[in-house]
């Protein structure tokens, strides 16, 4: 089954700590516990991340001047624009916003469960990949874009999300030459 998830269908939520909101976009079944999620939120203040016990996470940066995260005791790490950054669920994260506010994209999942890719493509080059994942997500964090899933093409208009569940053994996924590209995309594999 393939989805196009617009925006407007995302679903604004309070964060676990309380000191912001995050848009859901997807999310595996479950009220309280999930076993993934992809979510993005605007960070305007520096402070704490939430906790999410037993859960693995990846963040990256979609709009902004970057934020430095303070991960347990290691090193500070700045993320930029499109940089990726893996780090436990359970860690203790303090944010440090660089110059202003973030938008930022995250996946939070369950690693017991799920094998996780998390990829940002950009450019206006033809780009082509295969995939065995049980589910892909593209979201477009740019202007719109085309791609087809097994020779069917869908639009995504900016900060709109293609799910596509596994139907076969391999997904094919297209991005066409000239149509300028900024997306990320996220697998997730059934252990």
């Amino acid at each position: 089954m393939i989805e196009v998830i617009k925006a407007d269908q995302y679903t604004k939520m309070l964060w676990k700590n309380g000191a912001g909101y995050t848009l859901e976009i997807a999310r595996s079944q479950g009220e309280i516990e999930f076993d993934w999620r992809i979510s993005m939120a605007d960070v305007t203040t520096s402070g704490p991340f939430s906790t999410f016990p037993n859960k693995q996470r990846i963040i990256s940066v979609l709009d902004g001047n970057g934020i430095k995260l303070h991960v347990d005791d290691l090193p500070a790490k700045k993320l930029n624009l499109g940089d990726i950054f893996a780090f436990h669920g359970e860690s203790q994260v303090h944010s440090e916003l660089v110059d202003g506010a973030i938008r930022d994209l995250n996946l939070i999942y369950d690693s017991a469960k799920f094998h996780a890719r998390f990829q940002w493509i950009k450019g206006t080059e033809a780009y082509n990949f295969l995939s065995s994942a049980d589910l892909i997500f593209i979201f477009n964090s740019g202007s719109d874009i085309e791609v087809a899933i097994e020779e069917k093409a869908f639009l995504l208009a900016a900060q709109e999300t293609l799910k596509i569940e596994k139907t076969t053994a391999m997904t094919s996924v297209h991005f066409p030459q000239n149509w300028a590209k900024n997306c990320y995309v996220i697998e997730l594999i059934q252990r």
